[in-house]
């Protein structure tokens, strides 16, 4: 039983436990970690999903209470009246009286619950990909998401982005929004009651050998994998060998052909042998794989606020990136950049470091980040309670 206390804010998350949402699950796990470090603290998260959640996947979360609703599962009669009031009512009142069942004051990170309710929104944009890459995005997608951008916007009391970039983005394409708009770059780090699994265990699990790079991203159309292909296409015609081990979804609902294209274009290369594709391991696989790798890749064309670099940064490892705004932004020590399409530059940073390999030790980033790390959540932490504590002071227009 949670114990409830008055004077603390308490702050409800929507969240559908599914394997297919994987990064906003790791998002979420590492905020409601990070508010628990907090001394003193002035809010409680509290996290409201369906009966129809996969609850297997909060084994990783911190203590937090869960409260289970039928309108949060999907196409059941419940949902589908709560979606029908939502459409013909000013206000949401089924969300509403949900929440102020539960004394929830502040609704974070989904839609709001009308203009005229007393119940305060926080909205949440990870970011504006479809304004620059539409080519992956349907017509209908595009307009789905401008809607329920300006919806949010207009409704919520305010809105978090994920880092500075996407604040110009706001500027660029919602410059009436500016002063509602809060930057929270999270961050995210592994769970320190993990076992991690030694790089002996994971090749006997996954059936590898020898060092080898990380890429960590979903197979998604905007990730970029086709680079690190390439990349390796330019090493095995140098005679030089390496192996690259790929985590992540294998589907991509924009692209669904899109893993099987991956596929072909390793096998016109002849590079099975210099790749090993994982699909989704578990949690404390995924964080051994990385720590046991040589560096950690991202070669994504776009991001909000990589949580791979976040992940990387926080375990002290070498991170490979594409050169974007927002991977510049997040500044990892000792990282290398590459242009987004550059195979060739790629192939230069991977064979410099496996040149520099024999000498090369992480022992000391290492040990750095974990120092860090405590301080770098408490930051993101207490930026969030200030956001909340912010909404709750601001008087409805």
């Amino acid at each position: 039983m949670v114990q409830r206390w008055c004077a603390v804010i308490r702050v409800g998350f929507l969240i559908n436990f599914s394997d297919r949402l994987l990064g906003n699950l790791n998002y979420f796990r590492n905020l409601i970690e990070a508010i628990g470090r907090l001394e003193n603290r002035k809010i409680e998260p509290v996290i409201l999903t369906g009966y129809s959640s996969d609850l297997d996947l909060t084994k990783d979360f911190p203590t937090v209470e869960i409260v289970k609703t039928k309108i949060l599962d999907r196409k059941s009669p419940a949902w589908i009246l709560h979606k029908v009031s939502q459409f013909v009512l000013p206000n949401d009142i089924i969300m509403e009286r949900l929440l102020r069942k539960y004394d929830i004051s502040v609704l974070s990170h989904s839609g709001s619950v009308g203009r005229h309710s007393k119940i305060k929104c926080i909205g949440w944009i990870p970011d504006f990909q479809h304004k620059y890459l539409s080519e992956l995005f349907s017509k209908a997608e595009i307009n789905y998401r401008d809607l329920m951008h300006r919806k949010l916007f207009k409704e919520c009391t305010s809105v978090i982005v994920s880092s500075c970039d996407s604040l110009a983005d706001v500027k660029k394409f919602y410059p009436e929004y500016v002063d509602k708009t809060k930057v929270l770059q999270f961050v995210a780090g592994p769970l320190e009651k993990i076992r991690l699994l030694s790089r002996e265990e994971l090749e006997y699990k996954y059936k590898f050998s020898g060092p080898y790079f990380h890429v960590p991203n979903q197979f998604w159309v905007h990730k970029n994998h086709k680079t690190v292909i390439d990349a390796l296409g330019v090493l095995k015609e140098k005679g030089i060998k390496t192996l690259v081990i790929l985590t992540g979804k294998t589907y991509d609902h924009r692209q669904p052909q899109y893993f099987n294209d991956i596929m072909a274009h390793i096998e016109d290369q002849n590079l099975k042998d210099s790749l090993r594709i994982l699909g989704v391991v578990p949690y404390c696989d995924l964080v051994s794989i990385m720590r046991n790798s040589i560096a950690i890749i991202n070669p994504s064309s776009f991001e909000g606020w990589s949580s791979t670099v976040e992940e990387a940064k926080s375990l002290g490892k070498r991170v490979i990136l594409s050169d974007i705004p927002v991977h510049r932004e997040q500044n990892p020590q000792g990282g290398y950049f590459f242009g987004v399409n550059d195979a060739e530059m790629l192939a230069d940073i991977l064979q410099n470091i496996l040149e520099d390999l024999p000498s090369f030790k992480d022992e000391h980033m290492s040990h750095v980040s974990k120092r860090e790390l405590i301080d770098r959540k408490l930051f993101f932490a207490k930026q969030y309670q200030d956001i909340v504590i912010d909404v709750c002071n601001k008087v409805p227009v």
